[in-house]
């Protein structure tokens, strides 16, 4: 709650008042999980109340992410004859924050309010924002998810969410761990491409064949982080659709789970060969079973401009359980930073 001066001035005539402005602040979380920092949602809900501002203001909202510190508030409507010109900053300053609202109706008359308050919660709120705008939570509380080898080079595939923000991203490989660097990246593909110095026995070829309805996919990953446990976790399902999230063409939607957590790990078919990357899922209180994966050819066409030539299995054959556990286990890694 804000405590602050109303003043309204009319032809060179001015009215002050002191006016309390109440903010409602809940924290929500972005529709896909790990795609965006989770935000919170600042509301003023003293804007529309009665004795307000005789212009009664609209009652405004503003989704806030985890690494602003600034909220602006911009917008022109109309009321009555009048076009208004409505803005409001609230600014974190040591625990209190400062707002400021101004209604301009000519170059002569305006309506403004200006107040300081202070919100126990505001700083505990911007401080979750940030410890959790990554997929998952590392054993020191820091961002994870899911990476893979597809050479025997020791270059990885993961999601460019899962490290942005990182500045040293760890991998887990046999029990121990190893650094690695970060490549290259595409935010619009979100894919990284990780190094390590390491020779792995296993690695993902990308499947030659192209992927149709209904093909039977396993999922590999770390859900949820190391917080469930060490264990990779394999799922299987079907290919739903050949287009992801409003007509991405360079997606696909699965049935099989996709976790927080599970972000950058390998789709493959019942050969064993890569045909997707692991990269959200729908909230899961809204929908069931719909999770999408970068397609290979996407993942492709990103390796080759970065100079990476990819492995496809020309003569693959349809694979037994234990064969498609072992490609899992031997080729998937936790991946983390701090």
């Amino acid at each position: 709650m804000a405590k602050g001066y109303f003043d309204m001035s009319y032809k060179q005539q001015r009215y002050t008042e002191t006016l309390l402005d109440e903010y409602k602040i809940t924290i929500g979380e972005s529709k896909f999980f790990g795609r965006r920092p989770k935000s919170a949602l600042i509301v003023n809900t003293n804007a529309t109340k009665q004795n307000d501002f005789p212009l009664r203001r609209n009652k405004f909202d503003q989704t806030l992410s985890y690494s602003d510190r600034v909220l602006v508030i911009d917008e022109i409507h109309f009321q009555g004859k009048f076009k208004v010109h409505q803005e409001a900053v609230i600014s974190l300053i040591s625990g209190a924050y400062e707002v400021f609202y101004k209604d301009t109706l000519t170059i002569d008359d305006t309506v403004q309010f200006k107040g300081i308050g202070n919100c126990e919660g505001l700083v505990p709120i911007l401080s979750y924002l940030e410890n959790n705008k990554n997929d998952g939570n590392d054993k020191n509380g820091g961002s994870s998810g899911t990476a893979f080898f597809i050479n025997k080079k020791g270059y990885l595939l993961t999601n460019n969410h899962v490290v942005d923000g990182c500045t040293l991203s760890k991998i887990s490989y046999k029990n121990k761990d190893y650094d690695t660097k970060l490549i290259a990246t595409d935010k619009t593909l979100d894919l990284a491409l990780l190094k390590s110095e390491l020779k792995p026995k296993t690695f993902f070829n990308f499947s030659k064949n192209e992927t149709k309805k209904l093909n039977t996919i396993y999922v590999a990953g770390y859900p949820l982080g190391k917080g469930l446990s060490d264990d990779l976790k394999i799922s299987s399902g079907i290919v739903s659709s050949l287009k992801g999230f409003e007509d991405n063409s360079n997606e696909i939607q699965i049935d099989a789970p996709i976790n927080s957590g599970n972000s950058g790990g390998p789709i493959i078919n019942e050969n064993g060969d890569l045909i997707a990357i692991a990269v959200s899922g729908l909230a899961k209180d809204q929908t069931e079973g719909i999770n999408f994966g970068i397609k290979s050819s996407a993942a492709e066409r990103f390796l080759k401009s970065n100079n990476i030539n990819i492995n496809k299995s020309f003569y693959s054959r349809s694979k037994n359980k234990e064969q498609l556990r072992n490609i899992l286990e031997e080729g998937t890694v936790y991946t983390y930073c701090d």
